[in-house]
């Protein structure tokens, strides 16, 4: 009988011990070692000499941070990037630029475990596309381009942080286009990007 009651006694304690256990993973900081991460993000793409003033940019990255390095892809987009005051609308009707990188993440520590700067950068491909009403100017490219920068990340929580990031990004190839009015070839596009965004670790 008294092994009946031991045997029991294990039985129901033992549940018990496997929720405690469960409960102690999930608080564990997020940031106490490696952790997965989904972050959108949207800014503003300026300079190069492309467009006039700041055109948005908005996209989301995905990847890996460890305590020192890490990896992320990184997806981004800028319509009308080419958009400028002195070129008709039938000109340049359409125009953005997708991006798609690769990137290796390089953390700067602090001392704190709350604040993580970060250097980036990595290659991909810069897809642009330009178009003008009854075809004035047509233009699709795809190149090989590049981009490096940094940012910080600042926890809120174990798996919530913020990000502010700025990013140089150019094409190693030369744009594609033509028009009775002006020429696209023999330019290098390259730009700035600084974004906000959110990051979320799993």
């Amino acid at each position: 009988m008294m092994s009946l009651v031991t045997t029991n006694g294990a039985q129901m304690r033992i549940p018990r011990l496997l929720i405690l256990c469960a409960v102690c993973s999930a608080l564990v900081p997020a940031h106490a070692g490696a952790d997965w991460f989904v972050s959108p993000f949207i800014g503003g793409a300026f300079g190069g000499g492309i467009a006039e003033g700041t055109k948005i940019d908005y996209g989301a990255a995905a990847g890996w941070m460890g305590r020192l390095a890490g990896f992320e892809v990184d997806v981004s987009q800028r319509p009308d990037l080419f958009e400028a005051a002195d070129v008709p609308d039938f000109l340049l009707s359409e125009s953005s630029v997708t991006t798609l990188m690769f990137n290796g993440l390089l953390s700067v520590p602090l001392g704190t475990e709350r604040v993580r700067p970060y250097a980036a950068g990595g290659v991909g491909w810069l897809r642009t596309r330009i178009g003008g009403d009854d075809d004035f100017i047509r233009g699709r490219s795809s190149n090989v381009g590049f981009n490096a920068g940094g940012g910080v990340m600042g926890d809120l929580s174990d798996r919530f942080s913020l990000r502010g990031d700025i990013r140089y990004f150019r094409d190693l190839q030369e744009l594609e286009g033509e028009s009775e009015f002006f020429h696209l070839g023999n330019d290098k596009l390259d730009f700035w990007r600084a974004t906000v965004g959110v990051v979320f670790r799993f």
